[in-house]
């Protein structure tokens, strides 16, 4: 059975053309908070078989995005749905 995952923003990635899925520490849209301190988000990014690299999700805390990133391997390993809604980041 074909596998679909629904990122946070709306798009729809087909499992099967899919070849990495992983967590990236995003700096580029990183900005000084009141303090000076600058902080990265966390992003959930799928690469697929032509080696684009596809936003599945962002989260504040490297610990939030992993938790996500195991949700959908827990996912996967059920084989349970056909499609899978990557977990909201809170405020991200």
């Amino acid at each position: 059975m074909a596998k679909t995952i629904t990122t946070q923003y709306g798009e729809f990635l087909n499992y099967d053309n899919l070849v990495r899925i992983g967590v990236v520490t995003n700096w580029e849209d990183a900005e000084p908070d009141e303090n000076g301190i600058v902080t990265p988000d966390y992003e959930m990014v799928g690469t697929d078989t032509s080696g684009n690299q596809i936003p599945m999700g962002n989260y504040k805390t490297p610990e939030a995005a992993e938790a996500a990133l195991a949700d959908l391997h827990n996912w996967l390993s059920a084989e349970a749905y056909a499609v899978y809604e990557v977990k909201s980041g809170g405020d991200a």
